[in-house]
């Protein structure tokens, strides 16, 4: 008998695709078809199908982690899971999501606080809710 293959899971990888796009290229990278990644994942090929298609909207987090299991990647490879994060965060700590909202909307100039956040981006680590309060959220 030969040794079962199994591809470690990729660490800090990104997908910067949209889920259809990035979902479809991660089954072609492994060579996996509908059938196989429904067998992995028990969901079935038909939705597995309308995923890559874009013909169904984008599954919950603990789908996405279902999916990301099965094709050996983080569940944050995916762009739209990493956007529920950044969202949630926001949703906790109103003063930096409208601090965010000046800077990437209106145009305005960082202030000194976030400015100096970002130029030491390891401060808190982890998952930026230390990150958010140190810079005073």
């Amino acid at each position: 008998m030969s040794a079962m293959y199994t591809t470690p899971i990729a660490r800090n990888r990104f997908s910067h695709e949209r889920f259809a796009l990035a979902l479809k290229g991660l089954m072609e990278e492994r060579h996996l078809s509908y059938r196989q990644l429904a067998y992995k994942t028990k969901l079935s090929a038909g939705y597995l199908n309308h995923l890559t298609k874009g013909t169904r909207p984008v599954p919950a987090d603990p789908v996405l982690a279902v999916l990301a299991v099965a094709l050996c990647v983080e569940p944050d490879f995916f762009v739209e899971y990493r956007l529920r994060q950044v969202a949630g965060v926001l949703d906790e700590a109103p003063a930096l999501a409208d601090k965010l909202y000046a800077i990437l909307l209106r145009n305005l100039p960082v202030p000194d606080d976030i400015g100096e956040s970002l130029s030491h981006p390891h401060n808190g680590g982890g998952n930026g809710r230390a990150q958010t309060a140190a810079v005073g959220f």
